[in-house]
């Protein structure tokens, strides 16, 4: 091979290389949702509140999240949450669509707000 054809294909190897670095950064791969987390929050009418949440991964992206007063309970859940989650991001809606509302997943938090009857904020720590 000649020195011209070696250094056009170094090249195309390099820029192949660099696309597909960017393209796995910007993935917007999401962080482990699924499994059983604790949190609290606050409501428009002035509640404070405190819950235990588990959350199933259903595939596809699609996650529910079972809203319970304690993590063991044989209780019905308090609320039932329902979306898709993408680049750390959940929207959905609970309890049959009576509430939408978002939040952010970290590594080990996530931040959330709802609207309906009452609106309201909430943040969630997984339980190790």
């Amino acid at each position: 091979m000649n020195k011209r054809i070696k250094i056009s294909f170094a090249l195309f190897i390099f820029f192949c290389i660099s696309l597909f670095l960017v393209s796995c950064a910007n993935s917007g791969s999401n962080y482990p949702f699924a499994g059983d987390w604790q949190g609290s929050g606050s409501d428009s009418a002035g509640n404070d509140y405190t819950f235990a949440a588990k959350v199933i991964d259903l595939g596809d992206g699609k996650f529910r999240m079972l809203v319970l007063d304690k993590l063991g309970t044989k209780k019905k859940p308090m609320h039932t949450m329902d979306g898709v989650l993408e680049n750390n991001k959940f929207p959905h809606t609970a309890d049959n669509g009576i509430y939408t509302g978002s939040g952010e997943l970290t590594k080990e938090e996530f931040t959330g707000w709802y609207k309906g009857p009452v609106d309201g904020t909430y943040k969630m720590q997984r339980v190790k």
